[in-house]
């Protein structure tokens, strides 16, 4: 019996169960590489960032294709938790079961991921060989325009901005990869090898006994890894908090600023998917809190406000600062404060 955590075969059943039988391409069939090089020649002239190692080549794929690169970082995680602890604890049934109810969680994960992303920045978290991969979903892309009542091609020309500057953000800052990576690790050395099911029950049940009114606010503010980790993780977690919002924040204001040089429309294509990213069902947002994914669009506004006013008192040569090493980095306290960041990293323009 295998003594891995997770069946794999099951959790891509499961992932690719229900994400239909489109292709890798969108239906208009635009130009993939004529938008991803404007989208680079747009953010290298705002930003002046300078790639210091060769850019990905964008890529059509399909949802199912996207799974499957997914799947290989994921694993790279769990076989790093795997080597840690030593295998899987237990007797072998229970080791099987164990194995087909992550791989349920994961796919389930990946199924619902895979029908919403639209564009991805990806690279192996643990470092490795793989190369990083600029990722589109055409299938989602093309129902994305047909929701949102955009021309399928000025979409794909903001997701390409927005996925490109990810790209050139690493690319001029190799040493980004490695330390997102070191948090990653540090995480999984800081989780107890112990931590059980009944340790994580046992915290959902104090959260669920307690006021009432506190615990909303946890939850709106949070999200279900952030409120059930165990207490040696939070500030690892702070900082991973950090970095992606800071990230992500990065894009989102380069998308508004560098837009204008691909078009109007492109530059008009904000409201739409902010309105996008607001405006899902029900079951879509409670799907999007359980899985993290609304941590991520806060990660989207809060770093996007930072970086907004950051180059408002300091132009986009004082933000670029931040990528300058581990210790440039706002923390997360200083990204709801970008002036007490630039005091400490900017001290003239702080001052000026």
């Amino acid at each position: 019996m295998s003594a891995e955590l997770v069946d794999w075969d099951l959790a891509r059943r499961i992932a690719t169960l229900g994400l239909g039988h489109g292709g890798g391409a969108m239906a208009s069939a635009p130009d993939l590489a004529g938008s991803g090089s404007r989208a680079v020649t747009a953010v290298r002239s705002y930003t002046g960032l300078e790639p210091s190692e060769p850019l990905p080549v964008p890529e059509w794929v399909s949802r199912r294709e996207w799974v499957d690169a997914n799947l290989a970082s994921v694993r790279d995680l769990t076989d790093a938790i795997s080597e840690r602890i030593g295998g899987p604890p237990g007797p072998p049934p229970l080791r099987a079961i164990a194995a087909r109810v992550l791989a349920a969680e994961i796919g389930a994960l990946l199924a619902f991921a895979a029908r919403h992303v639209l564009g991805q920045y990806e690279f192996p978290l643990l470092g490795g060989d793989r190369a990083p991969r600029l990722l589109f979903l055409g299938e989602n892309i093309d129902a994305a325009a047909v929701q949102l009542g955009a021309d399928p091609r000025e979409l794909l020309e903001w997701i390409a901005l927005h996925e490109t500057t990810h790209a050139i953000q690493f690319a001029s800052a190799p040493w980004m990869r490695g330390y997102v990576g070191g948090l990653v690790r540090t995480l999984l050395s800081d989780s107890p090898a112990g931590f059980s099911a009944g340790e994580i029950l046992d915290r959902a049940r104090r959260l669920a006994t307690s006021d009432p009114r506190r615990i909303l606010a946890e939850v709106r503010a949070s999200d279900p890894v952030s409120l059930l980790a165990p207490a040696e993780s939070v500030e690892t977690i702070n900082d991973v908090q950090a970095v992606m919002a800071s990230i992500e924040g990065y894009a989102e204001h380069v998308m508004d600023a560098a837009g204008d040089d691909l078009g109007p429309a492109v530059a008009a294509m904000r409201d739409r998917l902010d309105h996008r990213r607001r405006n899902r069902s029900l079951p879509v947002r409670i799907m999007s809190w359980l899985f993290g994914f609304d941590l991520k669009l806060r990660q989207y506004e809060q770093g996007k406000r930072f970086c907004d006013a950051v180059v408002a008192e300091a132009g986009i040569d004082g933000l670029n600062a931040a990528w300058a090493g581990p210790s440039e980095l706002p923390a997360l306290d200083e990204l709801g404060d970008p002036r007490r960041w630039a005091a400490r990293v900017l001290p003239a323009a702080a001052t000026a």
